[in-house]
């Protein structure tokens, strides 16, 4: 078994987790989201925004409801160091 962590969850970091969602078994393989803030922004409406076509509201979503329905786990964290063996202290 498997115990994928990404870390961030931008255009990258979501892409990677949605890919590998679909791609591995979900009994045999846990998949874990770590990123700094509770929503995704899409980026390329921006503009609107700083226009005023559009509100903050309308480009961004939380994170937590999106990848509870893909099956991922999710946590609101910032990570600050990487230990892949473990510690006593981490």
């Amino acid at each position: 078994m498997a115990n994928i962590v990404v870390l961030g969850a931008g255009i990258a970091g979501h892409t990677a987790a949605a890919y590998l969602q679909r791609g591995l078994n979900k009994n045999e393989h846990k998949i874990t989201v770590i990123s700094s803030t509770p929503t995704y922004q899409w980026i390329p409406s921006n503009i609107w925004v700083g226009v005023g076509q559009m509100s903050t509201q309308d480009v961004t979503f939380p994170l937590a409801d999106v990848y509870k329905k893909m099956g991922v786990q999710f946590h609101q964290a910032r990570g600050v160091s990487i230990h892949p063996e473990g510690s006593a202290d981490h």
